[in-house]
């Protein structure tokens, strides 16, 4: 009956010593999110106003509006920017020919990030053209530079109006 105490008072014991030992159970968690194409587009100025030509701008052929828009791209891919005339002729008097105003990028604040930018002036087409072409990131800046052109023979005296559209594509 001594041994039975002894081993009562044992297993008591070591009951007491696993019940007072320290335990851990771990449970594995994962945090997921998605990140859907991002892209904005955003202009300093949706009018390019040449204002009122003069007879200098008609003898020197075109006259100039610099700086007169900033284009800005953000984009989480790369991305391409490019623009198109609404239509064939400007809306006025006599049908000028899209192509009569001209565009150029003449300065970006992120070249570091832009493969590529038009700084040639351009004269628009209805099926349009590449601006700019870069790499993902925020707040690129491309200052345009326009030239309308003019001739004696054809721009009669009128308001003349042109829309065009900035297409920023992230394939």
């Amino acid at each position: 009956m001594k041994s039975v105490k002894v081993l009562a008072v044992l297993v008591a014991g070591v009951m007491g010593v696993v019940s007072g030992m320290a335990q851990s159970v771990t449970a594995n968690s994962t945090a997921t999110f998605t990140v859907p194409t991002l892209i904005r587009l955003q202009l300093s100025a949706s009018t390019i106003n040449f204002g009122t030509l003069t007879e200098g701008d008609y003898d020197v052929g075109y006259k100039d509006a610099l700086s007169a828009q900033v284009v800005y791209v953000w984009s989480n891919r790369p991305w391409t920017l490019s623009v198109a005339a609404n239509s064939a002729a400007w809306n006025g008097p006599w049908a000028k020919p899209a192509s009569d105003l001209l565009l150029r990028v003449a300065s970006v604040n992120r070249p570091e990030r832009i493969s590529y930018y038009l700084n040639t002036l351009t004269g628009l087409t209805t099926s349009g053209f590449t601006v700019a072409q870069g790499q993902p990131g925020g707040n690129f800046q491309h200052t345009m530079d326009f030239r309308v052109l003019v001739s004696w023979d054809n721009d009669v005296a009128g308001n003349y109006s042109l829309g065009f559209t900035y297409t920023l594509t992230a394939p």
